[in-house]
Order: structure tokens, then C-alpha cells, then sequence
């Protein structure tokens, strides 16, 4: 019955951060977009609008510009003339290269939009997973101290003559077991930190202790997508979809005028000795050798291949959505059910089992096996709240929400992502 007992406290053992310093954090979201803000991916999308904002007002432009033209020729009659020639645009070749223009602008406003959005959400998934180290490292530190300590008294009972050499042994070899442990959580720690460090960039590793704490994932935002076809619209990947179709569409609209040839006329007026010259003249090229209908052929194919990866996105778009809404409501039911369990911290419970095993009514594997389990349980909880977390902002993606989340401050931060070990 104890042995229930003992089950029953381990399974309601509750993960719990306790605050370490008392200054007031930044709101998670306020600091993600300062930190997206800054990040030279999205001043390189920056840029890039700005680039095609230029490019924009170059295709705005007339195509030819007039010239002039001066001749003079001495022999028996002096001749002098001056005069100019104008290509026309006779196809209207500007205005379709003004409309592609217009939607490689739209596009380049859409891609630095999208890459906000994964910024934002790479951010969220860095620092998730370099909390989740800490936290895990912190267990595993704590797990090494108990087992070290297990084995300081394992000793002191073998010298007594209370413990056989069988169990000194297990001893020793759980004490191993939780240094490898430790290494391997401060090893996956340090990656998860220069992860963390390559997206926040030049700051110094005392800037993460101010980092906002991920606490419970908000649940204020709608989970449940009903109108799929809108929501799949709404994206950015499918809207850059479309702008690439619109832009092979407009790039046969230019391709085809380019096959219209542009005529060019000139004036030219002057003095053939003392008379009066005026000359008038008109030339346009003949696309005999070259019609053109290459160039119309391979953009009429480039809408074709746009159209079909159009499809394929929407079909991919789809799927991640309808995975991310249901990873993520099995994660928060799981989060929640752990949440609603938990009654008792870990320190109360190692406590006990280490009085039921020195009083003798635990044996030490039974007592090994139940200081594991509530570790494992810990740091198990650890991860699912890193996965909830992921799993979130998975659907934030998916679903096109990130964007809204981070403009409504909709999130649950802790005061302090520096704090002591869970249940000290």
C-alpha cells in the first residue's frame, strides 16, 4: 500500500519555476519584434523592395529617347542640317513592362512579409528549445547531486554493515548514469544556446539571462480553422504563389509586344548652298530572321510550371494546417492534463522517498527506480512544454496567425527566464 502511495505522489509531481529576480521582463512579443526587426534576413528582404521600387520607376519610363543629329559636308555646295529622330513605342511595350514591374513590387512586399513570419517564428522555436535546454540541464545537474548523494550515504550503510556490496554497486553505477546524463543535456545546452545567439546576433551571453520566459502557451486565439479555402488565401506562401503566376502572365504580355516592331521617324531641315533642304524620314525593322515567338514560347511554359507549383503549395499549405491544428490540441490536452495533476514539488517528494528508504521499507532498486521515475517525469514535462510550444507556433504559421499574435501582445510571459532549479 505505501508502495501506491509512492506511485501516487510520483505521478503528481508539478513542474514549478520559481522566480529569481524581480525586474519586470519585456512582453514576448515586444521583444520578438525588436529582435525580427534587426535581423539582416529581413533588411535583406528590406532591401530588396527597395531595390524593386527603383526598378518599379525605371519600367515606368519612356523606352527610347529622341536624338539629334548634325551634318555638314563641304564640297562644291556646302550642305548643313541638323535634325532628330524618335523611336516610338508603337506596341505600348512600357506599360506591360510598367504592370510586371507593379507586381514584382507586390511580390517583393509579400516575400518580406513571409520572411517576418519565419524570422518570427524560428525566434520562437530557438529560444522554446534553448529554455527547454536550461531547464533540462537544471534536472539533470539536480538528478547528479541526488545520485551523489545516494551514493555518500550508500557508503556510510555498507560501511555500517546495513547495505550489502550488490547495492553499494547499483548505487555507483545510477551516480555514472546521471553524469552521462548531465553531459549529454549541457552538451544539447550549449548547441541550443549558439542556435539562440546566430538569430539574436551580436549580444553577449548576459543579454540571455533578460530573455522574456516562455510560459503557457496563449489560448485566447481561435484553434479551430472552419473556412480552410480563405485561411489557405491568406498566406504568404500561397500569395507569392499567385504573384509568380501573375508575373509570367504579365511577362507574355511583354514578350508578345516585343514582337511588334517600333518604327522610328526623323526630321532633318538645313542649306544645300542657297537652297532650302527638308527631309523627312521613316525606318522600321523587319523581324524576318528573328520573329521573337522563342521568348513567347518559354514564358508561356514558366506559367505553366507556376500554375502547377501553385497546386502543389496549396496541397502542401493544406496539410500543414490540418496537422498543426491537430498536433497542437493533443499537446495542450496533454499539457493540460499534467498541469491539472500536479500537486507537489519534486524536492517534497525525493525527501520522502529518501526517509521510506533509509527507515527500510523501500528497497534501494524500488528506491532508485521511483527517484528516476520522478525526474524522468520532470524532465519529461520539461519537453512537453517545449513541444506545446512548438507545436503553437507551428499553427501560428500554418494557420497565418503570427502576425495578429505578435500585434495583439496575446501571450503569457514570466517575470524572469533566470531562475532557480524546478521545485528548489
Amino acid at each position: 500500500m505505501k508502495f501506491l502511495n509512492v506511485i501516487t505522489l510520483l505521478l503528481s509531481a508539478l513542474l514549478i519555476s520559481s522566480v529569481a529576480h524581480a525586474t519586470e521582463q519585456q512582453e514576448l512579443s515586444v521583444w520578438l519584434n525588436n529582435v525580427v526587426k534587426q535581423h539582416p534576413r529581413l533588411q535583406a528582404a528590406q532591401a530588396v523592395v527597395d531595390k524593386v521600387v527603383a526598378q518599379r520607376r525605371a519600367a515606368d519610363q519612356p523606352l527610347f529617347n529622341p536624338e539629334i543629329e548634325f551634318e555638314y559636308e563641304r564640297t562644291d555646295v556646302d550642305t548643313k542640317t541638323a535634325g532628330f529622330t524618335q523611336t516610338i513605342d508603337w506596341s505600348d511595350k512600357r506599360s506591360a513592362q510598367t504592370r510586371l514591374a507593379d507586381i514584382s513590387w507586390q511580390q517583393s512586399l509579400i516575400e518580406l512579409a513571409f520572411q517576418q513570419q519565419q524570422l518570427s517564428a524560428e525566434v520562437l522555436l530557438a529560444l522554446a528549445s534553448y529554455q527547454s535546454s536550461v531547464e533540462s540541464q537544471r534536472v539533470a545537474a539536480k538528478r547528479k547531486a541526488s545520485m551523489a548523494k545516494f551514493v555518500d550515504i550508500a557508503k556510510r550503510r555498507y560501511d555500517a554493515g546495513d547495505l550489502t556490496e550488490v547495492n553499494l554497486s547499483l548505487a555507483q553505477l545510477a551516480n555514472s548514469e546521471a553524469s552521462f546524463q548531465l553531459v549529454e543535456t549541457e552538451s544539447k545546452l550549449i548547441t541550443n544556446k549558439q542556435a539562440l545567439l546566430v538569430l539574436l546576433g551580436d549580444i553577449s551571453e548576459m543579454a540571455l539571462t533578460e530573455l522574456p520566459f516562455m510560459e503557457d502557451v496563449p489560448s485566447s486565439a481561435k484553434q479551430s480553422v472552419t473556412d480552410i479555402s480563405s485561411v489557405l488565401d491568406s498566406l504568404p506562401e500561397m500569395k507569392l504563389a499567385r504573384a509568380r503566376m501573375d508575373i509570367a502572365r504579365a511577362d507574355i504580355k511583354l514578350r508578345q509586344r516585343e514582337q511588334r516592331p517600333d518604327p522610328t521617324i526623323g526630321i532633318k531641315a538645313g542649306k544645300e548652298g542657297d537652297e532650302s533642304l527638308t527631309n523627312v524620314t521613316f525606318s522600321m525593322p523587319l523581324f524576318v530572321r528573328n520573329n521573337f515567338s522563342a521568348e513567347v514560347d518559354a514564358a508561356n511554359a514558366e506559367l505553366i510550371q507556376r500554375e502547377r507549383e501553385a497546386i502543389d503549395t496549396r496541397r502542401l499549405l493544406a496539410a500543414k494546417l490540418k496537422t498543426a491544428t491537430q498536433t497542437l490540441l493533443l499537446n495542450r490536452r496533454v499539457w493540460t492534463q499534467w498541469q491539472a495533476i500536479g500537486s507537489r514539488s519534486l524536492l517534497q517528494q525525493e525527501s520522502l522517498l529518501e526517509r521510506l528508504w533509509q527507515a527500510g521499507e523501500l528497497s534501494t532498486a524500488d528506491y532508485l527506480v521511483q527517484l528516476k521515475q520522478s525526474l524522468d517525469t520532470q524532465a519529461g514535462a520539461i519537453e512537453q512544454k517545449t513541444q506545446l510550444w512548438q507545436s503553437w507556433t507551428q499553427w501560428l504559421i500554418a494557420s497565418g496567425e503570427i502576425n495578429q499574435w505578435i500585434t495583439n501582445n496575446d501571450v503569457v510571459t514570466s517575470k524572469t527566464a533566470t531562475q532557480s532549479g524546478n521545485g528548489e
